[in-house]
């Protein structure tokens, strides 16, 4: 029988878009499935970014994700990748990476750079500094977000230094902050 390779969850979102005019979270379910059965088109500015209702950490069941700042999800160092967490996310925004992988970008937003700018502090505004300054060709922009070709990426983290916004990450902080 092969042995199963190890991957771990990862978030591509990191919050930073305000809540829509009216939405106030202190009302909302702890189920992101029903917050989007109520919001369809979302909660935030940024319609692409994690709902905060902690469907995900709710799934897990080694205590591996919580929600911090009150809407942010965290993933921690016990994730034992069973993928349980991105089937519990309606947004689509948890995927599974082998654990070296460790650049990633934080961001699903596919709108233009302005209006990404205007819906979140913190998303991709496709500015393509990732893509110029990659020395493998790893990076591009695409659907207006930098996306990374786990194929040819050497994780050297120029990508995540010249970021201007911080979206693309290192997920163990040894290059960022």
């Amino acid at each position: 029988m092969a042995k199963r390779i190890r991957k771990i969850a990862k978030i591509r979102c990191r919050g930073g878009s305000q809540l829509k005019e009216g939405i106030d979270r202190a009302s909302l379910p702890e189920d992101c499935k029903a917050i989007k059965e109520l919001y369809p088109e979302g909660i935030s500015k940024c319609s692409y970014g994690c709902l905060g209702g902690g469907s995900c950490a709710a799934a897990c069941r080694l205590g591996a994700i919580s929600i911090e700042n009150g809407n942010v999800p965290v993933i921690s160092e016990k994730c034992a990748g069973c993928g349980l967490c991105v089937r519990a996310c309606p947004q689509n925004l948890i995927e599974l990476i082998l654990p070296q992988r460790n650049i990633q970008t934080a961001c699903s937003n596919m709108d233009a750079g302005k209006t990404a700018r205007e819906a979140c502090s913190n998303s991709c505004i496709a500015c393509r500094i990732c893509e110029k300054n990659c020395p493998a060709d790893a990076v591009h922009v695409v659907d207006n977000r930098a996306v990374i070709d786990p194929q040819k990426c050497i994780c050297c983290g120029m990508c995540a230094v010249k970021c201007p916004r911080g979206v693309i990450r290192d997920l163990y902080g040894i290059m960022t902050d």
